[in-house]
């Protein structure tokens, strides 16, 4: 015997017939009708009978109506908090993301997404790469997002590609590289450079792939622990900078400057999904985001 078996009943006798319970329950008077004989036929036992063109509980329904009286207020009050957890969760998204995402691209799409569902409630966790996969992984977010460097699959999550960019070189302005259309390896041996610890970073990995082996590799005057670490130091002159496309668009251009970096590296942002349903929130804050990559595709930083 289900709650919602005894709801339906306690319904009925208390309205007294089919057609009003089945309005009280939003539901519909065959489905009410349904209901109250598979109790009859489970219990073996008639609860209700004709009297005078209503429905009355036998003697038999009426002992069961009494009890369920004594404890009916339990059970809705039980069922409310279910109704309410319910409602609590599918209402709210935890977003994992590593930080030059985070605070540009993803803030963006999340503005746009609160507008069109004012009653969600997300938390933004600014987690380092591997970190971001872990937490999809293994802490219960329903999201990751970051470069794509194929580790997430390694970690059997799924992914999904969604938008490509590439590597520029920043300078302070009235840097001598603001003359050149792009800088290459050869620009850069001749200037301080502020980057990573070597194995640090993805990107840093990415551009060591291109550089002539030949020639002098660009060393370090001040390495730093994240990509947006790099942006004050180049702005307060201590040297170039590489920096991905996405934290570039987000960041004051007012007092750097920045050209491609050729050959081109490219750098893609990967949908990081845990191995569960994908809910309808995660679901519609995806669209957005994938909105604000499109528009950033056809712009320039």
């Amino acid at each position: 015997m289900s709650l919602r078996q005894l709801e339906v009943f306690y319904a009925v006798v208390a309205a007294g017939s089919i057609t009003a319970a089945a309005e009280s329950l939003h539901i519909s008077q065959p489905t009410v009708s349904a209901t109250v004989r598979r109790m009859e036929d489970q219990l073996g036992l008639a609860l209700f009978r004709k009297d005078r063109g209503r429905l009355a509980p036998t003697n038999e329904g009426r002992l069961l109506f009494e009890a369920l009286q004594r404890n009916f207020s339990y059970f809705q009050a039980i069922a409310d908090a279910i109704s309410m957890i319910q409602k609590g969760v599918s209402q709210r998204m935890s977003i994992a993301a590593i930080q030059p995402l985070g605070n540009g691209i993803v803030s963006t799409a999340l503005q746009q997404f609160l507008k069109e569902k004012p009653e969600a409630r997300v938390h933004l966790l600014i987690r380092p790469r591997k970190a971001v996969y872990h937490a999809v992984a293994a802490e219960g977010a329903d999201l990751g997002i970051s470069f794509q460097t194929g580790e997430a699959e390694q970690e059997g999550l799924s992914v999904e590609k969604v938008c490509s960019g590439q590597l520029f070189c920043i300078m302070p302005k009235g840097h001598p590289l603001e003359s050149k259309m792009s800088v290459s390896h050869n620009d850069l041996v001749d200037y301080p450079m502020v980057s990573f610890p070597p194995g640090h970073q993805w990107l840093l990995a990415q551009f060591e792939k291109v550089i002539d082996k030949n020639k002098p590799r660009p060393e370090p005057v001040l390495t730093v622990d994240s990509v947006m670490s790099i942006y004050p130091h180049v702005e307060n002159g201590i040297g170039l900078g590489l920096v991905d496309e996405f934290s570039l668009r987000s960041h004051s251009k007012e007092k750097l400057s920045y050209r491609p970096f050729v050959p081109t590296i490219g750098v893609a942002i990967e949908l990081v999904y845990p191995n569960r349903r994908t809910s309808d929130l995660t679901k519609a804050f995806v669209k957005h985001f994938k909105v604000s990559c499109n528009d950033i595709q056809v712009k320039s930083p």
